[in-house]
């Protein structure tokens, strides 16, 4: 039987289900498995997830056994063998302990997966489950430590299901000190076939979303679909949801409704003033000594114009405050500054369908041949067009005045929008068989098109799978690496000895053809 050492593999023609079939046909091996049998509801990924993104209520926290509890950082996403989390920072009772932490779904499997036996699980100073089960017993490690423990579920801040559904791993900084993984000794030998794959795995993702577009065509207008794909790209990272919940809460047809109750300022002020009054962002001068005199005149500007929209807002639509997240972020990057630049941009495309307008000039852009990115990203470019906008100097109303005016939103993040939204939207508005040359000539777009930028998952992707250097590729690659994480490397158990990727580098060549 010949394998595939010496095939050339060509690209498709068009976005093709190639991949899928071929994930599935591992999974289905991977089904006979007995700890795929007994796969639960809740994912011990969803636990690790609701830890590393401390998605819980950290006020009044308290360990198992009653002590007050605080954690200062949750530690290190850990890809190695041992403890899930690497150099987490805790304050128990005072005392503040940096070490390692262990997370489970059930206070049992401490012992069931043998942490207790494990000279690796030694440094663990804080043992997290989702709930406690079996009989109560304290979490010793084998040197005999006595471990304090956390059970979350009371101080969950959501429904699981809708912690699990919100899960995004594209945006998590996983820690990049990975090993090669065991489909690296395949992928040595037969790296043409790596390529192929990967290459197939970035269609399938741009396949999967515009398939998810083309279901809500039939209950939303291609216009709502853009500005809600333009909210989720100016969210990213930890204000992903929050700017998700706000363009629900805030349509494009009820926002037009909404500022028409407020005309004597620019439609960008009004809507700003409405985003940032849902946001619950909008601060009570009184209760701030170091704002500044233009501070307070752009803030008593919006509370005038809020005071008028939001009489058309429930008490209960409007976001808490505490929720928007700021540490981590660049200050250029804070929700002020994206919330500003959403203003702008729906200000500018609101009407008359302005964003299914900009969706047909860059299709139409495409198959003429005459697409720049560059002209692309200036028509969601918010540059400072004169020195009256508040927040082209500003990263919050206490913070020091820029020496000079910085954009609201940079070209990279207007580039991801680019192949998240209007890629996929493209597609699933066009995907019919009468529009196949269409298809194909965006497809060809597509297989051209250089990364954006360095993802930090295509990056640890590339590694443990044996691709090398992802600098210099396309985002169709790096889209593709992204997906084979999502779909192999991040499973229940998380370690490549059960991983089915690898079993590709053994299926006959007839298998990719």
């Amino acid at each position: 039987m010949k394998y595939i050492d010496d095939v050339k593999f060509h690209n498709p023609t068009n976005f093709t289900d190639r991949y899928k079939k071929l994930r599935d046909s591992t999974f289905v091996k991977e089904a006979e498995k007995p700890y795929k049998a007994t796969r639960q509801p809740v994912t011990e990924k969803l636990v690790k997830t609701i830890w590393f993104d401390q998605q819980i209520e950290r006020r009044g926290l308290r360990t198992t056994d009653g002590k007050r509890i605080a954690i200062i950082s949750p530690g290190e996403w850990n890809f190695d063998e041992g403890p899930d989390f690497r150099n987490a920072k805790i304050n128990i009772d005072g005392q503040e302990i940096t070490g390692d932490v262990e997370v489970d779904i059930y206070s049992s499997n401490w012992r069931t997966h043998k942490h207790d036996k494990n000279n690796n699980f030694n440094n663990v100073v804080l043992h997290v489950f989702l709930w406690s089960k079996g009989k109560e017993a304290k979490t010793i490690t084998r040197n005999k430590k006595i471990i304090p423990s956390l059970e979350l579920i009371d101080y969950i801040n959501d429904d699981l299901e809708i912690i699990d559904s919100n899960f995004d791993v594209e945006n998590y900084p996983y820690s990049s000190k990975v090993r090669a993984g065991k489909c690296a000794k395949w992928t040595l030998k037969k790296y043409s076939l790596l390529e192929y794959i990967v290459g197939l795995a970035g269609d399938e993702k741009i396949r999967q979303k515009s398939e998810t577009l083309a279901n809500r065509l039939t209950k939303e207008s291609i216009n709502e679909i853009i500005y809600k794909g333009i909210m989720d790209g100016l969210g990213y990272g930890p204000n992903r949801d929050n700017f998700k919940k706000l363009a629900e809460i805030l349509p494009l047809e009820r926002i037009s409704e909404i500022i028409s109750q407020e005309k004597f300022e620019e439609k960008s002020v009004r809507i700003q003033s409405l985003f940032f009054g849902v946001a619950g962002l909008i601060p009570e001068i009184e209760k701030i000594e170091t704002l500044d005199d233009e501070a307070k005149s752009y803030i008593a500007k919006i509370k005038k114009i809020w005071k008028t929209l939001r009489q058309q807002i429930k008490p209960s639509e409007i976001i808490k405050k505490e929720t928007w997240k700021f540490r981590g972020l660049r200050p250029y990057n804070f929700p002020y500054r994206r919330l500003a630049a959403a203003s702008l941009i729906i200000s500018r495309y609101i009407d008359d369908s302005g964003f299914e307008k900009l969706l047909q000039s860059f299709v139409t852009n495409i198959l003429d041949g005459k697409f720049k990115l560059k002209k692309f990203a200036d028509n969601l470019k918010t540059d400072a067009e004169n020195f009256s906008n508040f927040w082209f100097y500003r990263a919050t109303f206490v913070s020091k005045k820029f020496s000079k005016p910085v954009a609201l939103l940079g070209e990279e993040r207007i580039l991801l929008i680019l192949i998240n939204t209007f890629l996929p939207a493209a597609i699933a508005k066009i995907n019919k068989p009468e529009d196949d040359a269409s298809l194909k000539i965006i497809y060809q777009w597509w297989l051209k098109q250089p990364a954006i930028s360095t993802n930090r998952t295509a990056r640890i992707t590339s590694w443990r799978c044996g691709f090398g250097n992802i600098s210099g590729q396309t985002e169709r690659i790096q889209q593709g690496l992204i997906q084979i994480f999502r779909d192999f490397c991040d499973t229940k158990k998380g370690v490549c000895t059960d991983c089915s990727f690898q079993s590709i580098f053994t299926m006959p060549t007839g298998t990719f053809f």
